[in-house]
């Protein structure tokens, strides 16, 4: 088959895809439309394991391996500091991303209807970046203090875009990125100890020229549960994006009218859509390095994110 028609086949596929996503929200949904108090994803980890999560990465590919490989870890806690927690270790052998000079442990859901347009979410989970004090305490084979690699490249929840073919100047990262963020120089195999911050980086608009917004949180908190609720709607250009960080009636962060997905040129998948990824995915280093989540729900009203658990 020639270059040209194994294209156009790979963007049928992609269209049909898009399409399917599309219309079962639509078929599904009230028109497109989400109902009222509709829980999409429950991870509340009521199972006491990690099988509610659709894939898991151990830093071999998704489903391979398992603890037992030591290679990254993915451990389910039944109490860090009083919670079910999943405990996310990365190490410098784990690489759930084919990304260079990485390491990095996923759990990861495919793309559901509800993360393309014109859908809007509310999200609600936890997270804590433990010390060796925590770990010594509830800290399980392998898992290891948080240390931040220097610079920006500590994610650890994304809502990534899709995986559709795109054109030769697309820009494209994940819509939306949780962030730990410092200001040291870049260097590899050192520890991030300048103004260490939660951030998030949010993306959309034109794939080629995206527009891109960085906000920094807080100076980091060692064993603290970070409560955080997110409010997103999906749209490339007159999208949502709310993050309320342990204060659930006032946003931290508020935009109103933001990009959050890309558009493409004619002949591409556009919008974009989006999948939901836990992860703990940082530049490549000589340690390991852990961190908590609790438990995780995806809705269409903070009513119902706030009670699924």
């Amino acid at each position: 088959m020639k270059k040209s028609a194994r294209h156009t086949v790979l963007l049928i596929a992609s269209f049909t895809a898009a399409n399917a996503i599309a219309c079962r929200g639509v078929s599904g949904n009230n028109g497109g439309q989400a109902n009222t108090n509709t829980v999409y994803l429950n991870r509340d980890l009521s199972t006491r394991n990690l099988s509610q999560w659709t894939h898991l990465d151990y830093g071999l590919g998704s489903d391979k391996g398992s603890n037992n490989s030591v290679v990254g870890y993915l451990w389910y806690h039944s109490s860090v500091r009083g919670r079910n927690a999943v405990g996310m270790t990365a190490t410098p052998t784990a690489h759930a991303s084919p990304a260079g000079n990485s390491d990095s442990v996923y759990l990861w859901d495919p793309s559901h209807y509800w993360n393309y347009k014109p859908y809007e979410i509310w999200l609600r989970t936890s997270v804590m970046f433990p010390s060796a004090a925590t770990i010594s305490t509830v800290g399980a084979k392998g898992e290891q203090p948080f240390q931040p690699t220097t610079g920006d490249w500590n994610w650890f929840l994304e809502f990534h875009n899709d995986s559709s073919p795109l054109p030769s100047c697309a820009k494209e990262y994940a819509n939306v990125a949780f962030d730990v963020k410092t200001d040291d120089r870049v260097q590899s195999g050192v520890v991030g100890t300048q103004n260490v911050r939660m951030a998030v980086r949010i993306m959309g608009g034109d794939d080629c020229a995206p527009n891109m917004v960085w906000v920094n949180g807080p100076p980091l908190v060692w064993d603290h549960w970070y409560e955080m609720l997110l409010r997103i709607k999906w749209d490339p250009r007159d999208g949502i994006f709310e993050w309320y960080l342990d204060n659930f009636n006032t946003p931290y962060y508020s935009n109103l009218r933001i990009p959050t997905l890309y558009t493409r040129p004619a002949g591409y998948v556009s919008p974009s859509y989006t999948s939901l990824t836990l992860t703990n995915y940082r530049w490549h280093a000589p340690w390991a390095a852990t961190i908590y989540f609790g438990p995780l729900a995806v809705s269409s009203t903070p009513s119902s994110v706030r009670h699924a658990f």
